[in-house]
Parts: C-alpha cells; structure tokens; sequence
C-alpha cells in the first residue's frame, strides 16, 4: 500500500507560525522570508480544506482545526528529531543541556557535579539556572528541573523529592551552639522571609510555622525578606537571623555545622522538585544517564 506524501515544508512552517503565532518570528527561524511561510501555511490549508489561522491586526490566532493540528504536528517533530539524533549517533556522547531552578543548582546540583563528570566523563553535562519556563520546541534544552505539583502537559516527569521547611540558623547565634528550644528562643532572634513562594496560598510561611507551634507571642512579621530560598538560607549561615529553610537543600550546610535546625517540626513545602522532558527524550542515552545519577544521589 502506498504511502500518503504531506507537504513537510508547509507543516513545518504552520508548526513554527502557531508556535510564536508569529510569521515574522517564525521566519526568522526558518530562515525565510515572512510572504515564503505565508505562502506555505496557505499551501497546506488548501491541503487541508480548512483554515489554520484566524488573522489579527496585530497577530495571528488559532482556529479550531490549527488547535487540534499544533500539538499533534508538534509531537511528531519531537519524536523525528530522536530519531535523527539516534542515526546521528548524538546521544552516544556529547552535550547534555539542563534547564535548573537556581535553588536546585546552588544547593543541591552543583556541589555534586564532579561526582557526575567523573562517572560519565563522555557527557558534557551544561547547566541553565534559571527561572524561566522552558518550550522544548523553541529552547535547545534536553531537560529540566523544576518546582512545581507535577503536572507538565506534554511532558515526562519523574519525581526528584518532596521539601519541607523547618526553622534554622548560623549555630554562631546559639549559646554554646547548640538549639536551646524553638519556638521561645525565636522571640530573641531575627526571621529571614522567603518570600519564593508567595505565589502559592498553601506555601508554608513563619505565620503558618509559628501557628502550628503555638508560638502566637512570637511576632511574625518582623524581619528582612528574600525572594530566593537559597539567597535566604544564605543569610542564615551568614548569621544575619533564623530562616524558615528548606529542609533537603539545606542537608550538606547542615551537615556541615553552617546550619542548625531549632525544631523537629517542619511543614510540607506543598510542592516537589520534577526532572521534565518531552515523552519522546524519555529513550535517549543521555537523558537516562543523568535519570539514573540523580536516583543514586537522591538515595546516597
């Protein structure tokens, strides 16, 4: 039986055209002319019979039938490219680019990264910290770690922890360095806010925290606030006051006698740290390499 032939061309110019929603930007991608792609898109809904764009003085929007196109053409494209990669033999070495929220990077990633080079010396292991969301379809990354509840439409993601937070500080600020009972001894000591979270109603605060231990003659509202957790822990090793820290990335400070914790009663942070691909990276070699090194970290 023979094979439908498609205008690939005119698909790969509507992809790029409904993912900037942009001629202008999608030809520049493609490195042709904005009236070139018009003319393909044009091509393929007359293949089709239907249109894909509805035009906008300023823009273009999506049709029904365009909606229902993108993310299937979308995911072809995605499962194409691993399968030219592996003709390529790309995945056997090479570079690996990551996506990191900088928390994860500073406090957790890069103190390990020599034990990942030193085991896979053949992957060149590239790391973006930052906190932009990333479109595997336009940005050049293989993966990405992120903060969130999981849910990546489109996308594979593997659980890395869960984080909780409990309170801690510089032992430099305790008598003879050890915890002498939280939550009186915060009366006397600054709180660190980090405010990361406030996006997020349910994220633990020092006003939750203290609720939930009793605290109520501790005021709450007084201290500097951070809009970074590590540039918040950072401050607490720096002795500048107690921070309400997270939990798992504080673990090597804490090991390493920069940090105390002051209670045993930590609360869920309410969200967990995911490694996030598209579903067709979830075979390559490289991807699996590093899936695989964080699952022995996590456990080491």
């Amino acid at each position: 039986m023979a094979r439908r032939t498609y205008p690939l061309n005119a698909l790969r110019a509507f992809e790029a055209a409904a993912r900037h929603l942009s001629y202008v930007k999608a030809a520049d991608e493609l490195f042709v002319t904005p009236a070139a792609l018009s003319h393909q898109v044009k091509r393929l809904e007359a293949y089709l019979g239907v249109p894909l764009f509805r035009r906008l003085p300023r823009g273009l929007l999506l049709t029904d039938a365009g909606q229902q196109l993108l993310p299937e053409l979308r995911d072809v494209f995605l499962r194409l490219d691993v399968v030219v990669d592996r003709v390529r033999d790309s995945d056997r070495r090479g570079a690996l680019t990551i996506s990191v929220a900088p928390v994860f990077a500073t406090k957790w990633l890069l103190p390990r990264l020599d034990r990942f080079d030193e085991q896979h010396p053949d992957i060149d292991l590239r790391i973006s910290s930052s906190l932009n969301i990333v479109d595997f379809a336009r940005d050049a990354f293989d993966a990405a770690v992120r903060l969130g509840g999981g849910e990546y439409p489109g996308l594979k993601a593997d659980k890395l922890f869960d984080e909780t937070v409990t309170p801690m500080c510089s032992p430099r600020l305790l008598e003879g360095g050890k915890p002498q009972g939280a939550p009186s001894i915060l009366q006397r000591l600054v709180l660190l806010h980090d405010d990361s979270m406030s996006f997020d109603s349910s994220a633990p605060t020092w006003e939750s925290w203290l609720q939930a231990a009793g605290a109520a003659d501790v005021d709450a509202s007084r201290g500097p606030r951070f809009g970074q957790p590590d540039h918040a822990l950072q401050a607490a090793i720096d002795g500048a006051g107690v921070v309400l820290g997270w939990r798992t990335l504080a673990n090597k400070d804490i090991a390493a006698g920069r940090l105390v914790t002051l209670s045993d009663l930590s609360l869920p942070l309410g969200s967990a740290f995911y490694l996030v691909y598209p579903t067709p990276f979830a075979e390559r070699r490289k991807i699996r390499i590093f899936r695989s090194w964080l699952s022995n970290e996590l456990v080491s």
